[in-house]
């Protein structure tokens, strides 16, 4: 990460949605659905703020677009904005749901230039397509007052051409439960989904959605991934509340991107069934950012099954860093059932590289298959256990496998486990092109060496 802005400091100073004051309008007294149509069209404002107090449901009608949106409107809370036609606005016009509160497409229904701001809980924001980058987000889930929000669904939104897609900020309430499901995203400069500084939050599931063109060319940086959840500063420790955690990533299916899925400081995950194709450094030149199908810094406790990646960066597993510092290694985790074929990419991308390690760290790496990349360990974790990989690398790039444990005169060899270690490799092939044997070990003098069906030697133990 870049050391003069973070991603999460970078959102922060964007998202200015939640300082902006915004007046309400008081509860309906009468039930049904009105067509907006029927209200004072030259002022579109003005008409919503009537029709919600005088009914549950307001309808924006197929064929109608409800133009200049400038300002915050706020939906009562029980109350249902109905979107059959479309709303436009100047990027500086939401609407904000309250509790109980529904925004529901139907058919052609669209809003451009127009920001759903979530405060309330049992919100619903479904069927919609959106587009537009006036906003710094098409959904924002915030604001600054102290409170709980529960029971969120979003579901079977188009989002394309704009900035952020959906950005929770997670300063100052807590989400608990809540379902973002059947998204396509694409051609977005900003991330699709950015879970940022999330720290109090709880069961949450991110699944089922295509990601395609995510790329930042407007020269800001940090923006510009497919799904990113982040916690708050790095602590050794890994304090529960400085985390983001409990949170599920799974069906995923995710293209042209410099990262697909990011995670900073974090516990208690699991990113499962991702497939991506062309994750590469081609996209988002500027955003200060690693490529990676999948990245994590400074994460505890999580596990990663099922990805599946062609022509594409694979994994980075990582420290969190701060201004220089390293911080929060990686532990406690499984990585299974993990395929990248980079065989037809027009360039060399990264395999898998982990930097892993603490005196109580387990690490499992098992169901590998790795063609035209490398996997390569850093640092020792307590430990390790690695079950039926198959990598080949190039010999003109370097080796299949490298196994780094000595950083006694590194820096970060602070992270090296020392007492009851234990390695355990089983069913391990690293070749060339050729089929040769292909590995770099540095040193081996774990407690426990238990190996069976690998294609080299070990070191000998000192």
């Amino acid at each position: 990460m870049p050391k003069s802005m973070t991603r999460r400091t970078f959102v922060t100073t964007c998202s200015l949605l939640a300082v902006t004051p915004l007046v309400g309008v008081r509860a309906a007294t009468k039930s049904g659905t009105v067509n907006i149509r029927d209200y004072n069209n030259r002022d579109w404002i003005a008409a919503f703020k009537q029709a919600f107090a005088e009914s549950d449901t307001v309808e924006v009608p197929a064929g109608l677009t409800c133009e200049n949106i400038n300002t915050g409107i706020f939906i009562p809370q029980g109350k249902t904005l109905l979107i059959r036609g479309a709303l436009t606005g100047n990027g500086r016009g939401r609407f904000v749901l309250q509790d109980g509160c529904k925004v529901i497409g139907e058919g052609e229904g669209r809003t451009e230039n127009i920001t759903l701001d979530v405060r309330g809980s049992n919100c619903e924001i479904k069927g919609l397509s959106m587009s537009g980058y006036g906003p710094v987000t098409q959904i924002y889930i915030g604001g600054k007052k102290p409170k709980v929000m529960r029971n969120l669904l979003i579901d079977n939104l188009t989002v394309t051409k704009a900035n952020y897609a959906i950005l929770r900020q997670g300063f100052h309430n807590q989400v608990d439960g809540a379902k973002i499901t059947n998204c396509r995203f694409s051609y977005l400069q900003g991330d699709a989904i950015e879970w940022n500084v999330a720290i109090n939050d709880q069961n949450i599931l991110i699944s089922d959605h295509v990601i395609d063109h995510i790329d930042c060319t407007n020269g800001k940086i940090n923006w510009g991934i497919g799904i990113g959840l982040a916690g708050s500063t790095y602590d050794n420790d890994y304090p529960e509340d400085q985390s983001v955690k409990n949170f599920v990533v799974a069906n995923i299916t995710g293209s042209n991107c410099r990262q697909l899925v990011h995670v900073e400081n974090g516990k208690h995950f699991i990113i499962r069934n991702v497939k991506a194709r062309n994750i590469t450094p081609d996209f988002s030149k500027k955003a200060g950012i690693d490529n990676a199908t999948v990245a994590i810094y400074g994460c505890d406790n999580f596990v990663i099954d099922n990805v599946e990646m062609v022509d594409s960066a694979g994994f980075l597993i990582g420290y969190g860093v701060i201004k220089g510092n390293y911080l929060s290694i990686p532990q406690n985790f499984k990585l299974n059932d993990i395929r990248l074929d980079n065989r037809h990419a027009d360039k060399k991308l990264r395999g898998i590289q982990i930097s892993s390690g603490n005196a109580t760290s387990f690490v499992a790496i098992t169901n590998v298959n790795i063609q035209r990349a490398s996997l390569t360990l850093h640092n020792k974790p307590q430990h390790l256990f690695m079950r039926n990989i198959h990598v080949m690398q190039e010999a003109t790039t370097g080796p299949s496998l490298k196994l780094n444990f000595d950083l006694r005169k590194d820096v970060r060899g602070k992270f090296m486990a020392k007492e009851e270690t234990l390695l355990s490799l089983a069913n391990v092939k690293a070749v060339n092109e050729k089929g040769q044997s292909s590995v770099d070990i540095d040193r081996v003098d774990q407690h426990v060496v238990n190996v069976d069906r690998l294609n080299f030697a070990l070191p000998g133990k000192r």
